[in-house]
């Protein structure tokens, strides 16, 4: 997570910038793209920059037809950072943040941090408390939402992955959404941290009947909206969905395919005090999230892992129903061949998964290599390519209905403080 990259940065010097180191949506979406601006989906690099240049605008989103990768970049003056360390002091700052989700029909959460710290070559030491500031952000309008600070605070972080959720028609989603939802979900499913627009404000929501979980869930990759519910995935075991709307919320939990679970590593600092151990977890967390993945494709909730040994066996699956009463096999295929067929052979590792694609079931999204390839699944062959321009850690998908650009954010009844940012399109070629 972007938090971890800051902080692993390992930087000196006195003040530093991240700039400075279902099926109808499918057809929708697909049939606008030649009419509109814009392409029907992108591909997002989840680490948004910070560029404190006083020429900067707004929120700027440079996109990328995908297999391409598009990305964010927001201006200083608008994350709001503490003053600059002195010169003659020890301290820098760290400003950069993360796109922490990504709804159903093409709006972002934003939150970006400003880190101080004591630092040399090895190590940091925090100087104060980071902070933390939040949008929610139309990539294509440019109209970013700032959040209000939880509990009148910059400073109230959380370990897990917050999510965003819209609202259209009370739930039918035929038309630019009218409400939405910022939540975290807290205490292993007890609780639930959210913002509602239409009350703009933060509060705690303790779960009315919380899911018996059978061991603890620690969310490895980004909160997946389908449904009507908000989805935390720990991919070594399963999900659990909330509908953060409900005025008495109850969760549910949907086990991965009984294959996929993998043993639990219970290992805290709090229980045991070995940092060896929590480092230990964290990286193993980090590499299973790098070939399994939680998303939605042609309106289903759908699961893809790959095997990490030769010959790298990609498994697809898609939910059976929003009740997860389980796992249908849809997909299943050699990689390491399919790939050296089509002219990117892979080395001794077993390719990433970069996304699932969000308009066609059959494709899939691969890091292999410094490219991010197509494999269509059903005809079992490469049909794309990109080269990356960076060491991304971890890309989402998001998609663009025809009504996202003359939309406008739902905001709380005669708030209007919000911005515009500016968008700098690419050639989608």
């Amino acid at each position: 997570m972007s938090l971890r990259r800051l902080l692993g940065l390992g930087l000196s010097g006195r003040s530093l910038s991240i700039t400075d180191l279902p099926g109808r949506l499918r057809r929708s979406l697909s049939s606008s793209s030649t009419a509109s601006s814009h392409p029907p989906w992108a591909i997002i690099d989840d680490t948004t920059m910070v560029d404190r240049s006083s020429s900067a605008p707004g929120v700027r989103f440079r996109r990328a037809q995908p297999p391409g990768v598009s990305n964010i970049t927001a201006a200083a003056h608008l994350v709001g950072p503490r003053d600059v360390p002195a010169a003659d002091s020890n301290v820098i700052q760290v400003l950069g943040g993360e796109v922490s989700a990504a709804s159903g029909d093409g709006h972002l959460l934003l939150s970006y941090l400003d880190l101080q710290a004591e630092a040399s070559c090895t190590a940091w030491e925090l100087t104060a408390a980071p902070e933390i500031q939040r949008f929610v952000y139309n990539p294509v309008s440019g109209q970013a939402l700032p959040l209000p600070d939880i509990d009148g605070s910059k400073r109230a972080l959380f370990c897990h992955r917050m999510g965003l959720l819209t609202q259209a028609d009370g739930g039918l989603g035929r038309s630019p959404p009218d409400r939405f939802a910022v939540a975290e979900l807290v205490g292993q499913g007890a609780a639930l941290v959210r913002f509602l627009s239409e009350e703009g404000t933060w509060r705690t929501v303790m779960l009315g009947r919380p899911s018996l979980l059978p061991r603890r869930m620690d969310a490895n990759q980004s909160t997946v909206a389908f449904g009507g519910r908000l989805w935390w995935v720990d991919l070594t075991f399963g999900a659990i969905s909330v509908d953060p709307f409900s005025d008495r919320p109850e969760s549910h939990l949907v086990e991965l395919p009984s294959g996929s679970v993998l043993p639990e590593r219970p290992v805290t600092f709090a229980v045991d005090g070995d940092l060896r151990k929590v480092h230990d977890k964290t990286s193993f967390m980090l590499e299973v999230a790098r070939h399994r993945r939680v998303g939605v494709s042609e309106g289903m909730l759908r699961y893809a892992e790959v095997s990490p040994v030769d010959p790298f066996l990609l498994s697809y699956y898609v939910l059976d129903d929003d009740n997860g009463s389980g796992w249908t096999l849809e997909h299943q295929v050699a990689l390491k061949q399919v790939l050296a067929d089509g002219g990117y052979p892979s080395a001794s590792a077993a390719p990433q998964i970069a996304v699932l694609d969000p308009l066609n079931a059959n494709a899939i999204y691969l890091k292999v290599g410094k490219n991010v390839v197509i494999v269509d699944m059903h005809n079992v062959k490469v049909i794309g390519a990109s080269p990356l321009e960076g060491d991304y850690f971890s890309l989402l998908p998001c998609v663009f209905p025809p009504w996202l650009g003359s939309s406008r954010i739902p905001s709380t009844p005669g708030n209007n403080d919000d911005m515009e940012g500016t968008d700098d399109l690419v050639s989608w070629n």
